[in-house]
């Protein structure tokens, strides 16, 4: 059976990035396909739109790769400005790379073990016989695992081009925590079934904004990443540490790494079998980076929020709920998390709207619990809040999480209570039934609120005075309380529709909703 054309191109190919377009993208002129440092140009200049091959659980792989990597290139090349053109970015990328003159770590497939291929350190032992492990596609490689492998079927990339292998490898090696015995995950998580989060702002959605925003934060942050993070190297330090030889026993200590570094966590090689490319994997006896257990993450990861809620601190981990608001709530309080530094709002970002993005892939025993991503945008008028006003801004969120909480359960349950419990003249708290019987409109409630918070907070921040915010605060109670409203009918609809005490039940969790809301809201409701 003939291959597709599609596989017969890449039959001689080195697969090199430096010099061969690799990278689909849709600029400004249309589709164009790009080589590594064509895209670093492109994406200074702003002119990427999409890069369509990218599966939306590795666009922040990608993202955080370009970023790290970008500033170690500018600063190997002693230089900080990324508006740079094709040619100068090969340079700053071969600068890294300066002892292999073959490109060696940019091209996807290398023959010669003893060299690195792209995110594949060199094997001493000179032969693949340990990496006995084979994937034939690049999504069997790749982080996500289902147990009932319905969430993104596996293996189904069997016609897959360089560039998908690249996303995959590029995910797996940055991004993977531990999967059994000599299947270490990376340094920049807290423990091996906790995920590497990420969380940043961006200043439009246009992919070269925020990698160029990032690049230059990172540039201009150096000394401070370094004074936070005193265990890593100044200089000299390990930034590509797939150009470093492992034998799967061996580990890099945190003071031999630049604090920008990009991680391999696995051993991983890519073959040619006639004009397919095959990845071998094997297991390791250590982790490759050694960082004390009592880590906990703390890496200096410059998107990884840092948990400061108890005596030692710990990177966040997103488990299966995701960015809901109460948890985006505590990582704008900094009592609660220390913010990453590229979540944080400075003059030199300019003010224009941004958005908070915040993505992770969450992890549990033996698989993934779903891919998570959030975006909210901050108006010009929040941005402050998000750098040297964050304990206003935490202040202001507390006092509107608890107006939810207190109409959830002090107005909407209670009227869920006198509906189910068919207005008696005594309700009975607590009551099981009643509970389960609320359970999904409570949640029902929950989703609205989270729909609507962050809108509605930053209406009361950008509010010019004093009236204008008392006027904001009472619309924030108003949508609350339409929302129980809203969850009190659809409540209504559910019950069964025979009864003579029906109507008088319906009424009583009407009045419910108004007296509870006219209790605990009177003071808020008084007009100027």
């Amino acid at each position: 059976m003939p291959l597709p054309a599609v596989l017969l191109i890449f039959r001689f190919m080195s697969l090199n990035c430096i010099e061969e377009p690799i990278f689909t993208t849709t600029i400004c002129t249309g589709q164009a396909t790009l080589s590594l440092p064509a895209l670093y140009s492109a994406l200074m200049r702003d002119d990427v739109e999409d890069m369509p091959a990218v599966r939306p659980h590795q666009r922040q792989a990608l993202h955080a790769f370009l970023v790290q990597v970008g500033a170690l290139a500018l600063l190997e090349g002693t230089t900080t400005d990324p508006s740079l053109d094709a040619s100068v970015w090969t340079h700053l990328l071969r600068a890294l790379t300066y002892k292999f003159t073959h490109d060696e770590p940019w091209s996807l497939i290398v023959e010669d073990l003893s060299k690195p291929g792209f995110l594949q350190p060199p094997i001493p032992e000179g032969t693949v016989a340990p990496l006995r492990e084979r994937e034939q596609t690049p999504d069997s490689l790749d982080i996500l695992v289902t147990s009932k492998n319905h969430d993104v079927k596996a293996q189904r990339m069997a016609i897959a081009t360089p560039e998908h292998w690249f996303y995959a490898l590029l995910t797996l090696q940055t991004t993977q925590g531990y999967l059994g015995a000599g299947n270490y995950g990376i340094s920049r998580m807290n423990g091996g079934y906790a995920s590497r989060p990420f969380v940043g702002l961006a200043p439009s959605n246009r992919l070269g904004a925020r990698v160029r925003r990032d690049i230059n934060r990172l540039l201009q942050a150096r000394r401070e990443v370094l004074d936070e993070n005193s265990g890593f190297a100044a200089v000299n330090g390990i930034g590509l540490v797939w150009l470093e030889p492992w034998d799967g026993v061996s580990a890099i200590a945190p003071k031999q790494l630049d604090p920008f570094y990009v991680e391999v966590c696995r051993r991983v090689r890519l073959i040619r079998e006639n004009a397919r490319i095959v990845a071998l994997r094997g297991r390791s006896q250590a982790a490759r980076i050694a960082f004390p257990k009592n880590t906990n993450g703390v890496t200096g990861d410059p998107w990884t929020p840092v948990d400061q809620r108890e005596t030692i601190a710990k990177v966040l981990t997103v488990d299966g709920g995701g960015f809901h608001y109460k948890r985006v709530a505590d990582l704008l309080d900094p009592q609660q998390y220390k913010a990453a530094l590229l979540q944080q709002w400075r003059q030199a970002d300019g003010t224009l709207d941004h958005s908070l993005v915040l993505t992770a892939t969450a992890r549990e025993q033996g698989g993934t619990d779903g891919f998570h991503e959030r975006r909210i945008v901050v108006p010009t008028s929040a941005l402050p809040f998000l750098g040297t006003r964050a304990h206003a801004l935490a202040s202001l969120v507390k006092e509107r999480i608890q107006d939810a909480a207190t109409i959830r359960a002090r107005v909407l349950l209670t009227a869920l209570y006198v509906l189910f419990q068919r207005a008696p003249d005594e309700l009975k708290f607590p009551h099981a039934a009643c509970e389960t019987k609320a359970a999904p409109f409570l949640a029902a409630f929950d989703g609205g609120v989270d729909r609507n918070f962050f809108d509605a907070l930053f209406d009361e921040l950008a509010a010019p005075d004093g009236t204008a915010k008392r006027t904001a605060r009472r619309q924030w109670i108003y949508t609350l309380k339409e929302l129980a409203v809203l969850q009190l009918e659809a409540a209504k609809g559910a019950t069964p529709r025979s009864g003579i005490r029906r109507y008088q039940a319906e009424g009583a969790a009407e009045d419910a909703i108004e007296f509870g809301f006219r209790k605990h809201f009177s003071m808020e409701m008084t007009h100027d």
